[in-house]
Order: structure tokens, then sequence, then C-alpha cells
């Protein structure tokens, strides 16, 4: 049976390390950690993917749990309004998950604490039901914590610390860009004149967000 090509720009995102362009520290640090993991029968390790709007952040995400073979599990950091929400979220993540929260730095600096501790004790406390009730500890499963961030300083030391890897995205250049522009419309299908993906490509700012909005819209 033939796999239906996606018709949806974003829906094209490259699902393995190796289709990865740009980003050579990034990339060699994704590649290392998931060589040790795998090599070690383990989860990925906890880790910090910090940089600008729009710059395959969570592409890395989503490859690293593709790579691993495991769930991924996504939600933005504004949208966790309290502790029994950011437990709902840890508790459905089975072993070697991937959990990714992107905007971190919009997490509460309550919800940041309990964040941590959370890591570091394996568990989360849920209030019983009755009045006067202790709380109740549900240990959770070891799954892997991404953390994307535009601001690293906003959030707490003790979570910072806790991410063993720290994966910095610096802007493209235009080379790049136009190979992930190629590459994505590649995989639609599209017929784009050659001249589009260089022009496209010069306009982005460094941005690979940017190249395929400009993409999509040439295409239209």
């Amino acid at each position: 049976m033939n796999e239906q090509r996606p018709t949806d720009i974003n829906e094209a995102r490259p699902s393995s390390v190796t289709h990865l362009i740009g980003q050579p520290g990034v990339k060699e640090s994704i590649i290392v950690a998931l060589d040790s993991a795998q090599q070690d029968n383990r989860k990925f390790d906890h880790a910090l993917l910090v940089g600008f709007a729009g710059g395959g952040k969570t592409t890395s995400a989503q490859i690293i749990a593709a790579e691993m073979g495991t769930d991924f599990i996504e939600v933005l950091g504004q949208s966790l309004k309290g502790v029994a929400h950011l437990n709902a979220l840890l508790l459905q993540a089975t072993d070697r998950a991937v959990v990714f929260i992107d905007e971190a730095h919009e997490l509460d600096k309550s919800l940041q604490t309990a964040l941590y501790l959370a890591l570091d004790q394996r568990r989360v406390l849920l209030q019983g039901s009755r009045k006067g009730s202790l709380p109740v500890a549900i240990p959770l499963n070891d799954f892997t914590l991404l953390l994307a961030s535009t601001d690293e300083y906003q959030l707490l030391q003790p979570l910072r610390d806790r991410m063993r890897l720290t994966l910095r995205f610096q802007f493209y250049d235009a080379t790049d860009l136009e190979k992930i522009a190629r590459m994505r419309a590649a995989s639609l299908g599209w017929e784009v004149e050659p001249d589009v993906f260089q022009q496209c490509s010069i306009r982005s700012r460094g941005t690979p967000r940017l190249v395929l909005r400009l993409l999509q819209a040439a295409h239209r």
C-alpha cells in the first residue's frame, strides 16, 4: 500500500535526525544522546531546547521521540493552569515517552517547582477526594522531559539543573533555508520554480518557519 503523501506544509516535517538541515551542533548532540540511550537501553536524557521562535525546536523534539520509537506528548507552557493539570500531563506519560513543554518559560513558578520535584521524586501527590484526607503519592513512569524556551532565564535554576542536555539553536544561513524549502516542497510533491526557493530563503531572516510560510504563499 502506498503511503499517503502529506498535504499540509506543517505535516511534512522530517522524522529522522539524518534529515535535519542546519544546526550542526544540535544535530551532533542529539545523535550522541540517541546512541547513548539506545546502547544503554534507557530513555533519552531530559533536555532544554533554547532558541528563537520558529527555529526548529518542536521538530527536533518530535524527531527525538520518533528515533526512540516512543510516545510524544506536546503541550504549551501557558496552557498548564494548575498543579492538577500538570499532574495529569505527567501521569499520562508511559515509560520512555517524550513529554514536550513548548514555551516552558510561560509556566508559573509554582508549577516549575512542582515539575522539578516530580522529576526528583518520580511521583506526584494527588489530594484525596474526602475533606481532610491526606495527599496520595502516585508513582510516575520513567519518561523524558523536553523543555523548549526562547528565554531560558525565565526558568527556575533548579529546573534548568535537572536538564542533562542543552540544545542551543542558532539562526540559519540562506543555503540551509533553501535546502529546507526544497525538501519540504519535494515531500509535498509541489512543483515550484527553482528561483522561488532562493528568493524565499533570503527573505526569511534565518528562520525555517518564515521560509516555509513564504514557500506556501508562493505556491498558492
